[in-house]
């Protein structure tokens, strides 16, 4: 059988030509930004994929899913305090300040932002179509689409229709169980699988869900008289990894259990009640939730048709800068492909060039840290 002579795909080069970047800029009028965690991590602020974070090794869908939700508020709340006062402490870089300068610098200017944090607002960019303090004001001169809502807008999880804007109040509503130090004593006290317990310093892959269907079934064999529940222990959530991991890539597990042994439970809940949790004030019934988009939820109709009439112009896009995201997560992912075929140039920034998927022969890609990248390469 013959060999195949095809030649791979080659791999576009990495074009850093910051002189040619800057004259196209300098002449295009219409200009999509499209942001993701990378521009705030230079402000200090941590991304889902940060390992330095205490909740990084969560399942994202224990504490930032409508499941999760249902499941257990109070870890969601705890987790959504955390990320407050993180984005609270953190201050604008020199790249939120560059986009602040090219939107009034270029008319034309939109930028599709994916970060919650309110670090692009804080430094001077105006949001565009923001229902207002003021019942019925809106804002269709601003050049910010807030595509995942902002952590400092607070909707009743009921949906009885209360939304509250920047509410930067530090616990949310005076809940004693959301402040700092409380959620780091309960931490440090309540170990809630997903969280690392010296299984090798990596996520499990094992998680609350996954116990509490193992009751579940047990339940049903044993019937209600003989099942007795009891909390998973770090040798029970170590054994399945072991087995999953020899099912994968075979992968080194790490350290063993060590000091702290195979017996320490493990909580599947935060045990935190609903009563110490934020109240909506307008239903009385129902609890406030954060009024960002959780993975599982769709981004409101309303900013959908938004970003389709900036992304659908007639007289087209001149340039598409795609800041510090993976585009991973729809319907962000595809404005890249949606600006190209209006004509855009495209320009990458990011730390990673595996982020740069579908870049291509004749885009910029530019790497390194986003809050020193874009200040240089916007500048005037």
């Amino acid at each position: 059988m013959a060999e195949s002579t095809s030649s791979p795909t080659p791999v576009p080069k990495v074009n850093d030509d910051i002189p040619s970047f800057k004259a196209h800029l300098a002449n295009s009028n219409r200009i999509i930004a499209i942001i993701g965690a990378g521009l705030s991590a230079a402000s200090g602020v941590a991304t889902f994929r940060d390992k330095t974070s205490p909740w990084a090794t969560y399942d994202s869908f224990m504490i930032s899913s409508p499941a999760g939700w249902k499941r257990d508020p109070g870890l969601v709340w705890q987790f959504y305090s955390s990320r407050r006062r993180e984005a609270l402490l953190a201050k604008p870089n020199a790249a939120h300040y560059a986009l602040v300068d090219l939107a009034k610098r270029k008319e034309g200017f939109t930028a599709l932002s994916q970060n919650v944090d309110g670090l692009l607002e804080r430094a001077g960019l105006e949001i565009r179509d923001h229902d207002g303090k003021s019942a019925g004001e809106e804002n269709n001169s601003g050049q910010l689409i807030r595509l995942h809502g902002d952590l400092f807008s607070l909707v009743c999880a009921g949906g009885c229709g209360y939304v509250e804007h920047d509410n930067v109040d530090d616990p949310v509503y005076g809940c004693r169980v959301l402040a700092e130090e409380a959620i780091k004593e309960r931490m440090a006290r309540v170990h809630i699988l997903g969280a690392d317990m010296d299984l090798g310093k990596k996520p499990p892959k094992v998680s609350a869900l996954l116990f509490e269907g193992i009751a579940l079934k047990n339940k049903r064999i044993l019937g209600e008289e003989k099942f007795r529940e009891a909390n998973p222990t770090v040798g029970d959530a170590k054994s399945l990894r072991d087995v999953q991991d020899r099912k994968g890539k075979n992968e080194e597990i790490g350290k063993e259990v060590g000091a702290k042994g195979g017996g320490e439970t493990l909580a599947l809940h935060s045990g935190i009640d609903k009563s110490e949790l934020p109240q909506c004030p307008g239903c009385k019934k129902d609890l406030l939730r954060p009024g960002v988009v959780w993975f599982g939820e769709s981004i409101s109709e309303k900013i959908i048709l938004e970003t389709d009439e900036i992304l659908d112009k007639s007289d087209g896009i001149d340039l598409c800068v795609v800041i510090g995201t993976s585009s991973q997560v729809w319907p962000a992912a595809g404005f890249c492909e949606r600006a190209r075929a209006k004509g855009a140039r495209v320009a990458w920034v990011n730390t990673r060039i595996e982020d740069c998927k579908s870049r291509r022969e004749d885009d910029w890609v530019f790497l390194g840290d986003a809050g020193e990248v874009v200040a240089r390469i916007l500048e005037p």
